[in-house]
């Protein structure tokens, strides 16, 4: 799909986080599993999928990986101006009382942060080093600083030296 050609909104946003998402599955398999719940906008079929279990207020993004304490997490994609609603401010809140994280992200790079934060390999490592780290032949090299849990990673392999 063309983003160059729409113009930027919400939809426009979730379209560059999904396409990042893939991109970037196969060093961290857990985005594989990032969905959009498809629950906005007006239908002519409504009162069948309010029937079928269609709510208000249920967030767009769900990645449902355990982390951090939390069950999963849910993002309410927002542009612009765009401000939560009362039904979604409450879904919220019910998702944290039953151990889920919840944010809400202005836009693609606001919830890639959300994401890389939550899915964090170590303290203060956040996806963007495995996303920027040099990857040849199915293998991550890893990033050069002794603290990174590079060394841990199903994906890392030392390069020897004169390789």
């Amino acid at each position: 799909m063309n983003l160059a050609n729409m113009k930027r909104s919400e939809t426009t946003e979730q379209i560059g986080l999904i396409n990042w998402a893939r991109a970037n599955e196969e060093y961290v398999p857990e985005l594989r599993l990032l969905h959009h719940i498809p629950n906005e906008g007006i239908r002519t079929n409504g009162p069948v999928l309010k029937a079928a279990g269609m709510k208000a207020g249920v967030p767009d993004l769900s990645l449902p990986v355990p982390r951090r304490g939390f069950h999963g997490l849910y993002i309410e994609m927002k542009f612009g101006k765009g401000k939560t609603t009362k039904a979604q401010e409450e879904f919220m809140a019910l998702l944290r009382e039953q151990g889920y994280k919840t944010a809400v992200a202005y836009g693609a790079e606001q919830a890639r942060e959300v994401i890389r934060h939550y899915l964090a390999r170590g303290e203060g490592f956040d996806l963007v080093n495995c996303e920027e780290a040099v990857k040849m032949f199915g293998y991550c090299e890893g990033v050069p600083a002794a603290w990174a849990p590079c060394r841990n990673c199903e994906f890392f392999k030392e390069r020897k030296k004169g390789e």
